[in-house]
């Protein structure tokens, strides 16, 4: 998997930092970490997969309109909020990773996209 990061301007909205997956496989997990048009954080997904971590919890669920992920101790799984409401062709392909990978992830994003704000405000 290839990743990528960068600054995206969007007409009306502005420049925004954007995290790009190579490969239409990981268009659930773009959807769900490009966090700057959602409700949740970067901090809520790892405060999720911290919870599991600790043993609080066997199980988390967090998303976006279009991308929910399901935590587990040792795997995660992407998946498309929309499933059964679109045919199959028309949704995000659903995909799993071991939880450290996505926590890596999601912590490399983090730094990433924090690193990108401060080129945006400048």
């Amino acid at each position: 998997m290839e990743i990528s990061y960068k600054v995206f301007e969007k007409k009306g909205f502005g420049k925004v930092p954007v995290i790009h997956f190579s490969g239409e496989q990981y268009t659930g997990l773009g959807d769900l970490l490009n966090i700057d048009f959602s409700s949740i954080t970067l901090e809520d997904i790892l405060y999720k997969i911290n919870k599991i971590e600790n043993g609080e919890s066997e199980f988390e669920e967090i998303g976006t309109e279009r991308s929910i992920v399901e935590i587990r101790k040792n795997e995660c799984m992407i998946y498309d909020a929309l499933d059964g409401l679109l045919d199959d062709d028309e949704l995000n392909p659903t995909i799993n990773l071991s939880t450290l990978e996505f926590k890596k992830i999601v912590i490399d994003w983090k730094v990433e996209r924090e690193k990108l704000l401060s080129t945006i405000k400048k």
